[in-house]
């Protein structure tokens, strides 16, 4: 496994775009949600190209194949969004800053659990840590693994939140204090 980790170009875009729809909650069956994960909000090329002129998207390849992906925004104008995104830059706005919020992250199925996760944000955090002292990221509270792989990598509990309904849990880092850790390798047959 060569893995690496870049920011997205354009016509990166198409294999994003599969993976946040083939891991979005409307393809991902309501039982199957907490013990999979999913991706919440609305995803296409036209969010893609606006998210590109900031931070970036940051990718994880294997070989020449996109393995994993995960959104960044610069959160200096909180403002400027809605939802979920603005609460937990509300949250946050008394860390260090500016922040970057990241989310979703998202994984290939068949890569899942080899630490692709801390591959990505390891890749992330060494490109952006100079710029932002603090990364935060919301989960809905029944994405039971995304919230067990927060955890699972040290991020710290920021605090919690409800809206519509729906609760989130806020995670915040240190992108120049995130040390990287191998991925695993696969399991022999």
């Amino acid at each position: 496994m060569a893995m690496s980790v870049r920011v997205a170009a354009t016509e990166d875009r198409p294999a994003i775009l599969s993976l946040l729809r083939s891991s979005h909650e409307d393809a991902v069956a309501e039982q199957d949600r907490g013990e999979q994960g999913f991706v919440e909000g609305d995803w296409d090329e036209s969010a893609l190209a606006e998210l590109s002129g900031g931070p970036g998207i940051f990718l994880a390849e294997d070989d020449d194949t996109v393995v994993a992906a995960v959104l960044t925004v610069d959160g200096g104008d909180p403002e400027r969004f809605t939802g979920p995104a603005r609460r937990a830059l509300a949250m946050t706005k008394s860390l260090e800053g500016p922040v970057l919020l990241y989310g979703p992250v998202v994984v290939d199925p068949g890569f899942r659990g080899r630490g692709i996760i801390r591959t990505l944000l390891s890749g992330m955090a060494l490109m952006l840590g100079d710029r932002y002292p603090t990364a935060a990221l919301f989960v809905d509270n029944t994405n039971e693994r995304a919230l067990q792989v927060h955890r699972g990598l040290g991020m710290r509990k920021h605090g919690r939140f409800t809206l519509d309904d729906r609760s989130y849990t806020v995670f915040t880092f240190a992108p120049s204090d995130f040390h990287p850790r191998p991925a695993k390798k696969p399991k022999k047959k």
